[in-house]
């Protein structure tokens, strides 16, 4: 049976809690201010959570600089998660 992610709670425009097989995930994305005058990367990165979102392991399991919540999505319905 294929798992597909699906988003079971919006915590914010920029977090939502995501069920895939029997895990939790939060998806969040992060827009780190200008550090010195040069703009941040904005990154979105997902981590194994409860169903409430409370993270449970800070180890990225999907995710990157420059995704979007929808491209993280898309990464772990074709690769799934990185669980370590």
């Amino acid at each position: 049976m294929v798992k597909v992610p699906e988003i079971i709670k919006n915590l914010s425009s920029d977090k939502v809690v995501v069920k895939y097989g029997e895990d939790y995930i939060l998806i969040s994305t992060a827009y780190p201010h200008a550090d010195w005058g040069v703009p941040q990367t904005t990154e979105t990165l997902a981590f194994i959570c409860n169903e409430d979102g409370n993270v449970t392991s800070w180890h990225e399991v999907a995710g990157g600089p420059y995704m979007t919540i929808a491209d993280v999505l898309s990464e772990i319905s074709r690769f799934g998660i990185r669980k370590g």
